[in-house]
């Protein structure tokens, strides 16, 4: 067989039970792409950074105002510094994962849609079904070719 055959036997493969493919695909999507442990954590740390900021920006008056021993306000203002550099530093690291995660449900969302469309029959290769379900495939030593499809499904042709 060659390469656009193997890739179609791999499509009937997967296409073959496609509302289970799609029920697997938006259970995948729910586990992978939610986001609710991370906005709470967010909405935490930024709980946190508004707190830090108001103990400092009070620190800053209260030093302005009377003569207080300036080692001690230093480091206290320092402790006030350093916590709100870890929560951003945190901050920033869920805000990436989150986008990561968001982003793996759009390429989901994506691929279900296009199988939901998607005719059970093809007779012949189509570059764009390629590109809309195809992530990547491995050609084995023996010239055998695993398909792996966007949402992480494998069929071997």
């Amino acid at each position: 067989m060659n390469p656009s055959e193997r890739f179609l036997a791999a499509f009937y493969q997967l296409m073959h039970n496609r509302d289970g493919l799609i029920e697997d695909c938006r259970l995948t999507q729910n586990v992978l792409c939610d986001t609710t442990a991370i906005d709470t954590e967010l909405a935490e740390l930024i709980r946190e950074i508004e707190v830090v900021t108001e103990l400092s920006r009070k620190a800053i008056y209260e030093n302005a105002r009377s003569a207080a021993d300036q080692t001690e306000w230093t480091e206290r203002n320092n402790a006030y510094l350093e916590r709100h550099r870890k929560a951003s530093e945190q901050v920033d690291e869920l805000e990436a994962i989150r986008r990561e995660r968001l982003g793996k449900g759009k390429i989901i969302e994506s691929f279900i849609k296009d199988i939901e469309i998607c005719p059970l029959a093809i007779a012949e290769f189509d570059q764009k079904l390629w590109l809309a379900v195809i992530d990547h495939v491995t050609v084995g030593q023996d010239g055998a070719m695993t398909f792996i499809f966007k949402n992480g499904s494998e069929e071997t042709a």
